[in-house]
């Protein structure tokens, strides 16, 4: 199979898991703040698996470029959830309904290749499983990089609900210049891969993506569209 054709396959699997994954982060926010008492979340049809509601065009950009992404947030009622206890509890439920998802569909991955069912990113019946694997990679990681403690993440804003209440200018401060840090992590990150040759954010994201992998999949691996992008959260 030619480069060309490795990198349509691979490119084409991303859709339906950014179809799904996407998603499934901000139901997942919508579920924790339904049962932690805002029901608002329901009555403006965040339960409504509807990808259009969801997926916000830069966070679908990100996914292209370096198979990380995000969606639109969803509004909460502060009144509804406004303790420490609720706010994390609220951004934790993002990255545990992608865990989730992942767990569930890469046990079931792992039944099925042991049941002898081909798995190949080639045309072919085993295209199926390997449409499987790509849901799972990106349910594992939008889990592991929102949790990054970067401004705008879900990693950050439980860092924010549990410290602001100390240091209220400094989480201020931040916030205003949330650009900034981003334009910084960016210029980081290309520094990174092209002077040193070094994957920072695979790097960086590890710690919660490796063991998160070998639950679901029973090992750690990453995902690659050739000559485009590649993500290996996983320490060699």
């Amino acid at each position: 199979m030619s480069n060309f054709e490795q990198f349509l396959i691979r490119a084409l699997l991303l859709v339906p898991a950014v179809l799904i994954a996407i998603p499934l982060h901000e139901m997942g926010h919508a579920a924790a703040a339904y049962f932690l008492g805002d029901r608002s979340v329901r009555y403006f049809g965040y339960f409504k698996p509807d990808p259009r509601r969801f997926l916000e065009p830069v966070g679908v950009i990100a996914v292209a470029v370096a198979l990380v992404g995000w969606g639109r947030r969803v509004p909460i009622q502060s009144n509804r959830i406004n303790t420490t206890r609720q706010k994390v509890l609220y951004e934790l439920g993002g990255p545990a309904a992608n865990l989730a998802v992942a767990i569930v569909l890469g046990l079931i991955l792992q039944v099925l290749q042991r049941a002898g069912l081909p798995y190949a990113f080639e045309l072919g019946p085993g295209l199926l499983l390997a449409a499987v694997y790509a849901i799972v990679f990106l349910n594992l990681s939008l889990f592991a990089f929102n949790l990054l403690p970067i401004p705008g993440l879900d990693g950050w804003n439980i860092i924010e609900a549990i410290f602001k209440s100390r240091n209220a200018r400094f989480f201020f401060n931040v916030t205003v210049r949330r650009r900034e840090v981003w334009a910084g992590c960016a210029i980081a990150l290309l520094v990174f891969q092209f002077l040193l040759g070094i994957n920072l954010l695979s790097i960086v994201m590890t710690p919660f993506y490796e063991p998160a992998s070998k639950i679901s999949l029973g090992v750690c691996d990453g995902y690659r569209v050739p000559g485009l992008v590649g993500l290996f959260p996983c320490l060699l």
